[in-house]
């Protein structure tokens, strides 16, 4: 490795202040080079210099292609693009004194026209306008602005899920079955208020975010475009389920208690139907094993009146670690509020939308 890597040279600022040198490895400097170049030559014509945009002119993925024909060319050579956005994310958009907004625009060249939100609130079709000389700062300008809002989703606690109901049959009675047995063998630190509610349980495929009535109206149509998903698997679905599981690797200290599901097909669905909503932006979460883990939770430490942070399963998964709730056969996949029911109520959660199936 280089002497210069290892022991860079050291340049001085003041009896008090000494700061390392970053050498530019011989690898980079034509680049770092170019760049420079672009950037004082930028500076002498009084333009300020932009990074090159990674996906270039010829970029053109399947959302580009749609929106394309959105893009309206105005009778100054400008194109400017209408783009719905929740008003909630205006803030995250706009950052601490327009800062994002600002950086959005110098990297893209482009301009952003956000509505006021007192706009907003009387016109619910009010949108964000970019506008841009050419169509590719329009779509690069598009691209991160989906690319934060994904960002910001993020941080924000999920308002909806799709998945499909396990409230019925011989599941449900299996899992009634199984709490009582629980509950009568008195285990230190169990109560029955962290059991899912019998009228709730279900496998959850992902969630979503949605911040209002066009990003719901949206969540249908994509729940609806599943259909197509269906026609190379035989539904309706049997789902077996079987076995006790943790979410974590201590057994004393759990918060997650889940059955195992079994359903080949069901799982080639769950993870087509996965895919497009996490593409539409208003799904967001990751899976590093690739897939949708399903799974039926049976115990969640959030639901206990106490303040206990966790719960002890070591005795349950002792006793019923293999424990067999039985077979369904789903034939609906369903759009759900969360929250929409508490886990103690006698109906399941409150459902936007169904595809049947």
């Amino acid at each position: 490795m280089s002497r210069e890597v290892l022991a860079p040279p050291l340049m001085r600022m003041g009896p008090n202040r000494c700061y390392r040198v970053n050498v530019i490895h011989e690898d980079f400097s034509s680049q770092y080079g170019a760049a420079m170049g672009a950037q004082q030559q930028g500076q002498a014509t009084g333009k300020t210099y932009a990074e090159e945009d990674l996906y270039g002119e010829d970029y053109n993925d399947e959302l580009d292609a749609e929106v394309d024909s959105q893009i309206e060319e105005t009778n100054n050579g400008m194109f400017k693009l209408p783009m719905h956005v929740a008003s909630s994310f205006y803030g995250g958009i706009i950052g601490h004194k327009g800062s994002t907004k600002r950086r959005i625009e110098s990297e893209a060249q482009c301009d952003i026209t956000i509505p006021q939100r007192n706009t907003t609130q009387k016109n619910a079709n009010s949108k964000i306008i970019i506008k841009a000389k050419t169509r590719n700062n329009v779509l690069s300008a598009r691209r991160k602005i989906l690319l934060l809002l994904t960002s910001l989703r993020k941080r924000m606690a999920p308002t909806h899920f799709y998945g499909v109901a396990l409230n019925f049959g011989e599941v449900k009675e299996k899992f009634i079955d199984l709490r009582k047995q629980i509950m009568a063998a008195e285990i230190p630190g169990i109560e029955e208020s962290i059991f899912q509610s019998d009228n709730c349980i279900h496998l959850t495929f992902g969630t979503c975010v949605l911040m209002d009535d066009v990003e719901r109206t949206k969540a249908v149509e994509l729940l609806q475009s599943c259909r197509e998903f269906l026609n190379d698997l035989k539904p309706p679905f049997t789902v077996r389920v079987s076995g006790l599981e943790i979410m974590n690797d201590d057994p004393s200290s759990v918060r997650v208690l889940y059955a195992l599901v079994e359903s080949a097909e069901l799982q080639v669905f769950a993870d087509r139907c996965f895919k497009r909503f996490n593409q539409s932006g208003l799904g967001f979460d990751d899976f590093d094993r690739g897939n949708v883990k399903l799974h039926m939770t049976v115990m969640n430490n959030r639901y206990r009146h106490s303040d206990a942070k966790s719960f002890d399963a070591r005795e349950i998964l002792k006793r019923w670690s293999n424990f067999n709730f039985g077979t369904v056969e789903c034939n609906e996949l369903l759009l759900c509020v969360i929250g929409g029911s508490s886990k103690d109520a006698s109906v399941f959660y409150k459902i936007s939308d169904s595809l049947k199936f």
